[in-house]
């Protein structure tokens, strides 16, 4: 749906060269709430980061999708407040120059396992144009011995050319080696599934209202109604279908919502990561749990409450097993929370990366002001790590 924008999108009241007089300092404002602290953990001054996974041992590692901006690298570990390209530097960061479908050419999710292994998802596209057979792929690291241990490339049958794989979650429990589950937010948006065992791959939920944007979707973000503006004078309603992804501590649900939309679903893993079951299986296991705000990135704890990234509130709220929600910490610096990530030892991390403030939001303007923060707060419990048994 196209729009024609002719109105500014703020309005200013008063007398021309007047100036406002000051408000007295004990007017009612806006007060913050949640009781965390935030700790900013590194400042990124150079390329805008999305994913944060973290090991046992505290590593740190960071996507860097191909968007608007040139990149150096598409994956990194932070050392000692550096950004160090991962696993190393040189062709592999740069998979659309050179061997696409072994190279990494744009990062967006990314997890570690129950094994210490790192996960990461290759869009195989920049700035989410059409991708081709087989470049989309799920990478799995050894971070022990720091190098590729094996890729999963998509073909189009089940990563089609407007695909584009956002976000992952991993259960090294079922089948032979472990099943990944995957949102593909693009064109079609739908569920990506993969046996790790065998390498095949399968899709899920494709037309179903759930993963779609939803209808007229309008966000707002920093007092501004959120919608696509490449250039001046035209705007189009946010059309990212299923963004943020939960897996419960069983791992018999998993939880998903669209980034254009504000509610939160969910479907039984046993029919999902069935690769000889039907769509019908799937849908027959379907629930809308309601309302949860806007989100992009989700993650579940080890009690079972799922923390959202509400990028219209600059907050991180959780979901209570009960339903209802809390928050876990509102700062004015949480300029789009997009990605979380829980440690070992009871830290909830998050990426703040001004997505909203791109250039596509702003009539080709970029408003973002670096740097952008990768920050954290002490929680109560630990991550959902669903290895062996």
């Amino acid at each position: 749906m196209k729009i024609q924008t002719t109105i500014a999108s703020v309005f200013i009241v008063g007398v021309a060269g007047a100036v406002p007089a000051a408000p007295p300092a004990d007017l009612p404002r806006e007060k913050t709430v949640g009781t965390a602290k935030l700790e900013v953990i590194h400042e990124f001054r150079k390329q805008m980061p999305v994913g944060i996974a973290v090991t046992s041992t505290g590593r740190r590692f960071v996507s860097y999708p191909r968007w608007e901006d040139p990149l150096t690298f598409t994956l990194a570990e932070l050392k000692n407040g550096r950004e160090v390209p991962y696993p190393t530097a040189g062709a592999i960061q740069n998979g659309a120059k050179s061997g696409p479908q072994k190279n990494m050419v744009s990062l967006q999710g990314l997890q570690v396992d129950a094994q210490d292994r790192l996960w990461v998802l290759d869009t195989g596209t920049i700035n989410m144009k059409p991708v081709q057979p087989f470049v989309p792929k799920l990478i799995c690291i050894d971070t022990k011995a720091n190098k590729i241990a094996r890729i999963y490339n998509f073909p189009a049958s089940v990563v089609p050319p407007g695909g584009y794989l956002n976000d992952l979650r991993i259960d090294l429990r079922r089948g032979e080696k472990g099943i990944v589950y995957i949102t593909d937010s693009g064109k079609k948006p739908g569920m990506v599934m993969v046996d790790l065992a065998s390498g095949k791959s399968w899709r899920r939920l494709d037309g179903h209202p759930s993963v779609k944007p939803e209808p007229g979707f309008v966000g707002f973000v920093e007092g501004h109604a959120l919608f696509k503006r490449p250039k001046p004078g035209v705007a189009t309603h946010m059309d990212m279908g299923v963004d943020g992804i939960a897996i419960s501590p069983d791992g018999s649900r998993l939880y998903y919502t669209p980034l254009a939309g504000r509610r939160l679903y969910s479907v039984a893993t046993k029919a999902l990561g069935d690769p000889n079951g039907t769509d019908e299986q799937v849908r027959a296991t379907f629930k809308d749990h309601g309302d949860k705000g806007t989100a992009d990135g989700m993650k579940t704890d080890s009690k079972g409450r799922i923390y959202v990234t509400n990028w219209e509130q600059n907050a991180i709220t959780r979901r209570l097993p009960n339903g209802l929600y809390e928050t876990g910490v509102h700062d004015p610096r949480l300029l789009w929370p997009d990605t979380l990530d829980i440690s070992r030892d009871g830290y909830l991390y998050m990426i703040s990366n001004q997505l909203h403030r791109q250039g596509g939001y702003n009539e080709g303007k970029d408003k973002r002001e670096k740097p952008y923060l990768l920050s954290r707060i002490k929680i109560d419990a630990g991550p959902v790590l669903l290895g062996k048994r």
